[in-house]
Parts: structure tokens; C-alpha cells; sequence
């Protein structure tokens, strides 16, 4: 039973997220004062989620922390973070509605990319670099920057987060190398970008949101830039979505080698834009880029995806849901666990072949395939395929079977590409449905069922 000891120490530590958020609301302000912009949207959110953080830490206070209360935590803190985050679109764009605010916010904080603005073209910047923050510090995820604030809670915090990989004996200095790492990445992004011709702030802003695996763009055709542009952010994709930050660490060190998961990644993408490029006769360069976009879960694309045909589709959603590397930026499953329960099922199968007392060593490249990992595994697999099918049982009533596969997974898979089955005339119900979506798959679901059955078993005191 969750008692008040539990609840004063979730809502405290929520209390100084919601202070780092209002740190971080204060950052836009900058820009629009640069633009001659109103900066008052942002002045109002922070001063809100500080107000919000001054009640929490005034009336409750830290008692012994365990990982769940973490994990309680990292779901309220990114339904708080989309809330907080809804102010500055719900004040600035006309058009919009709270509900859409939220629906901007939660995307941009969980990477997704979807977008309900009809046009970019007369949006205010620092609106626009609002999303680009947002996306950019929810790619390394809410509670791992606070980390770096909150110290004591690090490893609690990292792991409630969705991350286990650990590139040093302490969390800190993990999360810390980490940042440093995805700074590093951000600053080449910028310089790349510019190279291939772009302004600083298109290179700024497109670097922000491709390195997260975001994807939320400055133009209404997501990417309509020159071929070396879409090169390079090929490239700042595959850092972000593919190469996972222990691989990274070990590359920058001078340790070069290339785990599973980047062959297996590069050849999907490979063997599935041979496939989309002959199949709809498209531009190889131009299904290479969607092909990336869509396996990292950044969802920028260059063309309309309605032209493609329905093979070509259906090969993205499968791309999709298995989504980019472990201990990356990248939504979905991860090519890991699915490279996992491919080899255990190999090996159920060798069972049957060979005789019954024959022993086979369960590795996966040097990884070996203990009961953990693959209960893991198989746990987040079906999670997300029943999270994939009842967004796409809601989005079924108002679209094609199809676009409501296609869409659901994008949400849950926080990829952004769509079909547009949610868009800023939806009923409330599809934007509801997509916001939780969104969470959802960021948090890797587990988290918010934990959130949900700690509150399903208070203590009456």
C-alpha cells in the first residue's frame, strides 16, 4: 500500500522538476527579445510551474526514495512538462485551444514530431525554438538533465527514465558523459548543416530536432533542402537514433567497433529504401532519408507519403515499431530486444530439430540472453503491440484501416510521421488518444502502469 510517507516524497521531488522546467521556459525568452517577439507566453509558464513547484516543496518533503517513486515521477513529470509546455503555443497561436497546446507540447517533449499548426510560416521564432528545446532536451529525457541538478537521485532518475545503460561505474558521471556526448553531436550537427548551405538558424534548430530523433521542422514541407543537407542529417539521425551513447563514448575514446544493432539497422535501412525507391520509383536519396527518418523516429520526410503504395507503407509501419538502437535518442521497441526474440525463437526452433538433451549457449554477439533480458524483452514487445492496437482501435472509427495502423504506431513508436488522421479540426477524443500515445511510448510504457497502480493503491490515513 502507497502511504503519505510515498506520496510527500513523489510530489516533492516533482516539485523540483517542475522548478528545472521553469528554468528551462525561461531560455525562449532570450529568442524573443532577439526577434522583437512577445515574450510573455514564456514568463507566464514559468512563473507558473515555479508557482506550482514553491506549493509541492512548501507542503511535502523527502523521505527514503526507491525506484518506483522515480518511476511515479518521470510519468507525472512529463504530463506536467506537456501541460507547462502548452502555455506559450496556447497563447501565441490563435487558432489553437488548450487541448491543441498540449497536444504541440507532448509531442515535442517526447520526440514525436507530430504537429497540429496549419502554417509555420507565420509562427513567431521563438515559438518555434520553444518546440526545438523542448524536443532537444526530451531526447536525452526530462529527468536525466535534472540529474545533473538533483545528484543524490541520479541513478534513480536515469532508471525510471527508460535508460539502463550505464557508461560509467556511476550514474552521475554516466549522465554527465552522456550530455556530453549529445552536446558534442549537436555542435558538429550545427557546423554540418551550415556547411551544406543552410542559415545558423535553420542549422541550429533542424540539428536540435534531428539529434533528438524529434523531427519537428521550420517549413511546411518538413525538409526541403539540398542534397548535401539531406545528407547530413542522414548522418546526424544515425547518430542519434542508431549509434547508442556507449557506443559513442567507446568511438570518441578510440575503441571503434560497431555493436549488432548498427549492421542490423544500416541493412534494414539499406535492403527497405532499395525496396520503396523501386517499388513507388522514387529518388534513392529521397527514400534513404524517410526510410532513416522513420527507423530513428525523427519523422522528417520530402515527400508526401500518401504516394506511396501500400507495401511501401506497410514496410514503414514494420520499420516503425521496431524503431532505432537501445541507449539512443529513437522511440519503438528497439532493434535489440527484436533482434532478441528473433534468436530465442531460432533457438525454440533448433530445439525441436535437434535432440532433447542437446544444449545450446543463448548469445546474441556477446550478449548473453539470460532470463532477464529476454522476459525484458518480450515484456515491451507485447506492451507496445497492445498500445499500438488500441490507439489504432480509437483512430479505426474516423480513418482507413490503413492511415489508423499506420498513425497508431507513429504515436506509440514517437516517430511523427502521419497520414494525418489527427489534425488541428480532430475531435477531442483523437488528440486525447494521441497526447497519451505520445507518453506512453517515450516512458517505454512501464513507468506510467506503475504510476497507475501505486495511485490505485493508496492507503486511507
Amino acid at each position: 500500500m502507497i502511504t503519505y510517507k510515498d506520496i510527500s516524497t513523489i510530489l516533492n521531488i516533482l516539485g523540483r522538476i517542475s522548478l528545472i522546467i521553469s528554468l528551462i521556459s525561461l531560455i525562449p525568452i532570450f529568442v524573443a527579445f532577439y526577434f522583437k517577439e512577445n515574450p510573455f507566453p514564456f514568463i507566464i509558464s514559468s512563473l507558473l510551474s515555479f508557482l506550482i513547484s514553491l506549493i509541492l516543496l512548501k507542503t511535502t518533503k523527502i523521505y527514503k526514495v526507491k525506484l518506483y517513486h522515480c518511476m511515479c515521477v518521470s510519468s507525472l513529470s512529463w504530463i506536467l512538462a506537456s501541460l507547462i509546455g502548452a502555455i506559450p503555443f496556447y497563447l501565441s497561436i490563435p487558432y489553437f485551444s488548450y487541448l491543441d497546446g498540449v497536444y504541440e507540447s507532448a509531442s515535442a517533449w517526447t520526440t514525436t514530431g507530430m504537429s497540429l499548426i496549419i502554417d509555420l510560416n507565420v509562427v513567431d521564432k521563438s515559438i518555434l525554438f520553444w518546440r526545438s528545446l523542448e524536443q532537444w532536451i526530451g531526447g536525452v529525457g526530462i529527468l536525466v538533465f535534472s540529474s545533473l541538478v538533483l545528484s543524490n537521485l541520479a541513478s534513480h532518475l536515469y532508471l525510471s527514465e527508460a535508460r539502463q545503460e550505464k557508461i560509467l561505474p556511476k550514474f552521475l558521471s554516466t549522465i554527465k558523459t552522456i550530455i556530453w556526448i549529445y552536446i558534442f553531436y549537436t555542435i558538429v550537427g550545427i557546423l554540418l548543416l551550415y556547411l551544406s548551405g543552410l542559415s545558423p538558424w535553420e542549422s541550429l534548430n533542424l540539428t536540435m530536432t534531428g539529434i533528438c530523433t524529434g523531427g519537428m521542422s521550420l517549413s511546411n514541407e518538413s525538409f526541403p533542402y539540398n542534397s548535401l543537407a539531406k545528407l547530413f542529417m542522414i548522418l546526424i539521425m544515425l547518430a542519434g537514433g542508431v549509434v547508442s551513447f556507449s557506443t559513442h563514448y567507446k568511438i570518441l575514446s578510440g575503441k571503434l567497433k560497431l555493436d549488432c544493432q548498427i549492421k542490423y539497422s544500416l541493412l534494414v535501412i539499406l535492403l527497405s529504401s532499395l525496396f520503396i525507391c523501386f517499388k513507388d520509383k522514387i529518388n534513392f536519396l529521397d527514400s534513404l532519408f524517410l526510410v532513416t527518418s522513420a527507423l530513428t523516429s525523427t519523422g522528417f520526410s520530402t515527400f508526401d507519403l500518401s504516394k506511396l503504395s501500400e507495401p511501401s507503407l506497410i514496410l514503414l509501419i514494420f520499420i516503425m515499431f521496431i524503431g532505432g538502437g537501445t541507449g539512443t535518442t529513437t522511440g519503438g521497441v528497439k532493434i535489440l530486444r527484436f533482434l532478441i526474440i528473433l534468436k530465442i525463437v531460432y533457438y525454440e526452433i533448433k530445439k525441436i530439430v535437434y535432440p532433447r538433451n542437446t544444449v545450446f549457449p543463448k548469445y546474441l554477439s556477446n550478449l548473453k540472453l539470460d532470463d532477464k533480458i529476454v522476459k525484458e524483452a518480450f515484456t515491451i514487445f507485447i506492451l507496445y503491440l497492445f498500445s499500438s492496437f488500441t490507439l489504432f482501435f480509437i483512430f479505426s472509427f474516423y480513418t482507413s484501416p490503413l492511415k489508423a495502423l499506420f498513425d497508431s504506431v507513429s504515436f506509440v513508436s514517437n516517430i511523427g510521421l502521419s497520414l494525418e488522421v489527427v489534425n488541428i479540426n480532430s475531435p477531442a477524443i483523437l488528440k486525447i488518444a494521441g497526447i497519451f500515445g505520445m507518453i506512453l511510448g517515450r516512458l517505454e510504457i512501464i513507468p506510467i502502469l506503475i504510476l497507475i497502480l501505486t495511485f490505485s493503491k493508496i492507503k486511507r490515513i
